[in-house]
């Protein structure tokens, strides 16, 4: 059964009782395509029900900027980061703008005449992708096309989504991310949603949002079945930090499995790396599906292929190394952390435990001493062990009696350094 495999792993790495081997993304099995939304409706699975952990990159203008070799030379140096998964936007930024190879999406800026020879270019492009297990998330619809949508009946919409759908049909790396759903009526949503479905092969239907919702649970009728939340700029500390605060108490019984994107950052905040490692661990904390990352390199200016490499992208194959040792799909947020006895750390430190009690796993932004009540936990003695999300390096971290205040260390004091914590019960 995966969960005992997984919760043996995880309890064995808790105890410290034997060396663990972590896998490397190398030795990860490859992911059976399509993807499936899990039965409990939290996080994504293969389709043989294996838990994948999305590691989403934003790629928005690759069809624009890209050649097909460009684009090649992206995904192989993504994949080698770790990353899963791209996203797309299928429409250029305007509809007079065309793709790599001079084409334009639509014969006379007509909807109803989609122009084939710009959607081979992406079919490359996605077989490419097909060929190194990488997804692609492809938005096919944005808000600077409204005009042209707007201007049309339900009829058309419908059609478009069939086009696209019968045209990438055969491959079953796509998640269709249908709109940015604050900018597009439910009936243009519903009409292209249904088309795609009407065409292709049952992939995973979603929706994007480029505001900071108050919720990800809407009870809307028209509605995905995977939400990514990717916000616009930030520009001020104070909007980044009110941004990261909802992150941080998002963690809601989601209805559906959601990605958080990172935000851009105010060009007063010169360490960007350390703040997009902090929310992709705060979006696994929040029972994300995984983390979608928003870098420089999302239009592909001039530098992208030296900015490719930092970003916070430095630090992804760490994120997944740890994250595949521990049982993160069987953990659930804590929205009253009774674990953390002092109200500052409740503000601060995410996390999450098994439904059990037996094990939780935290998130400490800063290097610093914490206190924990592990009568909270179920169990008389617990073990505890460490990571660095710099470096994915692990620690043991000593053996603890159930007390209602016991306090643990992280093993290095090193100022501005961030760290995993994995407790659990010995038995």
């Amino acid at each position: 059964m995966k969960w005992f495999r997984y919760f043996i792993f995880s309890v064995l790495a808790a105890t410290c009782l034997a060396a663990i081997n972590i896998p490397q993304p190398s030795q990860i099995a490859v992911p059976k395509f399509p993807l499936k939304i899990s039965p409990n409706g939290r996080h994504i699975t293969d389709n043989n029900g294996v838990p994948f952990l999305m590691v989403a990159d934003v790629a928005w203008q690759m069809l624009r900027k890209l050649s097909h070799n460009e684009a090649v030379q992206y995904m192989d140096i993504r994949k080698a980061q770790s990353f899963n998964t791209f996203l797309v936007q299928l429409l250029p930024a305007l509809p007079n703008q065309r793709n790599f190879n001079k084409a334009l999406p639509f014969l006379d800026n007509d909807l109803s005449k989609p122009n084939k020879v710009y959607f081979d270019y992406f079919e490359k492009i996605i077989a490419a992708a097909k060929e190194r297990d990488l997804v692609v998330g492809m938005v096919v619809s944005r808000k600077s096309w409204n005009a042209l949508f707007d201007a049309q009946d339900p009829a058309v919409w419908k059609n478009y989504g069939a086009f696209v759908g019968k045209q990438f049909a055969k491959y079953d790396n796509i998640i269709w991310i249908v709109s940015e759903e604050e900018y597009q009526t439910a009936a243009q949503f519903e009409a292209i949603a249904d088309g795609i479905r009407s065409a292709s092969g049952g992939q995973i239907l979603a929706s994007l949002s480029t505001c900071s919702p108050t919720s990800v649970n809407d009870s809307s009728a028209v509605r995905s079945d995977l939400k990514f939340i990717i916000p616009d700029s930030t520009v001020t500390p104070a909007e980044y930090a009110a941004l990261a605060n909802w992150q941080k108490n998002s963690a809601e019984a989601a209805l559906r499995p959601f990605l958080i994107a990172n935000s851009e950052f105010p060009k007063e905040i010169t360490d960007q790396s350390v703040l997009i490692r902090n929310q992709a661990y705060q979006s696994i904390m929040s029972a994300a599906a995984g983390f979608c990352h928003m870098s420089t390199i999302k239009n592909f200016n001039p530098t992208w292929k030296v900015n490719i490499n930092k970003d916070g992208a430095e630090y992804i194959h760490e994120l997944v190394k740890i994250l595949k040792g521990i049982p993160w799909e069987y953990m659930q947020p804590e929205n009253v952390p009774e674990l953390l006895p002092d109200s500052a750390d409740k503000a601060e430190i995410g996390i999450v435990s098994l439904s059990n009690k037996r094990m939780s796993m935290l998130y400490l932004p800063e290097s610093r001493p914490v206190k924990l009540n592990l009568n909270y936990l179920n169990g008389t003695t617990f073990a505890a062990v460490w990571y660095s999300p710099r470096t994915g390096k692990r620690w043991p971290g000593g053996e603890f009696k159930a007390a209602p205040e016991a306090v643990v260390q992280p093993p290095d004091s090193q100022p501005g350094w961030d760290w995993i914590l994995l407790i659990g019960a010995k038995k």
